[in-house]
């Protein structure tokens, strides 16, 4: 007759191994020992903020010092007194991770969100200068929402996977497969997004009208031209010149490093633009700047 027997270290170690941050997200809530019910609130938005930036399915002893370094950095520039308070919650999750084996060490360390100093900041404002990207109102408001969107979509695709790997063998789990792809790619534009929007540098468009010349955010009308003259079987065509992150064609809507919006940059009314295609090259004139 066998009996069962205790596991061993080692094997207590290999289960703790298997738990992905989204599993452990959950645990983490679920032990009383661990948040007081006025703490949950706040601690639970931290600690998502967390978990999608690392990836629900990551394996905890997947997680690397230097991803929950690059997490830090993100939200230490401007770290306001609750940002540092609320930085205690994160941490509390990190050590939960060592307490109950999942790390050999704890990652807390890495999460640094004191405010940088004079000379620090004047770098990291000279960096984030050098890579701000220029974005209308609008596209700055439509990538807020898609975020937003983007964001419960996550919580929806955790749930799925949940279910689909209680369904059978996560070996050959078709369901789970999509899921996780899913996520993945939900996952990686959230990041881009966020990237962007941490950069962003809103356009003025109330200077827009008063410009006489194409940029980001103008409103143009081209006339094809041929031999140096319109070429009446062709109709306008109608533009808005945006960021590359707000491109849109079916809405006319052309990056300014597009063949077109690289032409037209900084053209005036009246102006001849020569855009390069694969077939050759295009000319165009200027008609309308708005």
């Amino acid at each position: 007759m066998t009996t069962e027997t205790e596991p061993t270290i080692s094997e207590e170690t290999v289960i703790s191994e298997s738990i992905t941050v989204g599993a452990a997200f959950s645990q983490y809530f679920q032990d009383e020992s661990e948040l007081s019910n006025e703490e949950k609130p706040n601690a639970f938005q931290e600690i998502r903020r967390f978990v999608t930036w690392i990836g629900e399915e990551q394996l905890v002893n997947d997680v690397i010092a230097s991803e929950v370094a690059r997490f830090s950095e993100r939200y230490r520039s401007n770290a306001s007194k609750d940002m540092q308070e609320h930085s205690q919650y994160v941490k509390g999750f990190l050590n939960y991770f060592k307490k109950q084996g999942f790390t050999e060490e704890s990652l807390a360390a890495h999460i640094r969100v004191r405010p940088r100093s004079a000379s620090n900041q004047r770098t990291a404002s000279r960096r984030r200068r050098q890579t701000e990207v220029q974005i209308t109102q609008q596209g700055f408001d439509e990538m807020q929402q898609e975020l937003k969107s983007l964001r419960k979509e996550t919580m929806r695709l955790a749930d799925e996977i949940t279910r689909a790997a209680a369904s059978g063998d996560v070996r050959e789990n078709a369901p789970l497969e999509a899921a996780r792809e899913s996520q993945g790619m939900v996952q990686a534009r959230i990041r881009r997004i966020e990237s962007t929007l941490e950069t962003a540098q809103i356009i003025d468009e109330s200077e827009r009208g008063a410009s006489t010349e194409v940029q980001i955010g103008s409103f143009i009308t081209l006339i094809k031209l041929v031999n140096g003259d319109a070429d009446e079987s062709n109709q306008k065509k109608e533009y808005q010149i945006v960021s590359a992150s707000e491109a849109d064609p079916i809405q006319n809507k052309i990056s300014d490093i597009s063949p077109v919006g690289k032409a037209v940059l900084g053209k005036k009314r009246g102006d001849k633009a020569v855009v390069s295609a694969p077939n050759g090259q295009l000319h165009y004139r200027v008609e309308r700047i708005y």
